[in-house]
């Protein structure tokens, strides 16, 4: 029998939040970072939206290296941690490509939450999380848990 792990947890205002991120950015892919209290770290309790710095904004996403060492130090002086990141996928579902699984594979990336939101044409959205193993060096489906 697999051990039942802790579901990740958002506020469905932070969800909405980081859902309008992606409709707003489209048709480039926006991202930001899942905070979590480093007491309860399976529960979002703060989605920071930060730039989308890489050459190829609609294709790819990339959060300049000290915007995140900034929010990392932030979150550590309050008490939090960097739970996992968000991006948007636009066009496209909202599952790692192959591009997400190469980068994360490259990283420290081992039970990262990644949160993809997936914008349609139509502006129609749907958010799916994933952690990163890895063992497998690739993603699997992290159940989400909307409060």
């Amino acid at each position: 029998m697999l051990p039942c792990r802790p579901r990740v947890k958002i506020r469905r205002s932070d969800l909405s939040a980081l859902v309008a991120h992606a409709g707003a950015g489209h048709p480039d892919e926006v991202c930001g970072v899942l905070l979590a209290d480093a007491h309860a770290p399976t529960r979002v309790v703060q989605v920071v939206p930060v730039a989308n710095v890489s050459a190829d904004p609609r294709r790819h996403f990339e959060i300049a290296p000290g915007e995140l060492l900034r929010i990392q130090r932030e979150a550590r002086a309050d008490g939090r941690e960097i739970l996992g990141y968000y991006h948007s996928h636009p066009g496209h579902p909202a599952a790692p490509s192959e591009t997400d699984r190469r980068l994360a594979a490259e990283g420290l990336a081992d039970g990262v939450v990644h949160l993809i939101v997936g914008v349609g044409a139509d502006g129609a959205a749907v958010s799916l999380a994933w952690v990163f193993r890895d063992a497998a060096l690739d993603f699997e489906p992290e159940p989400l848990e909307v409060e």
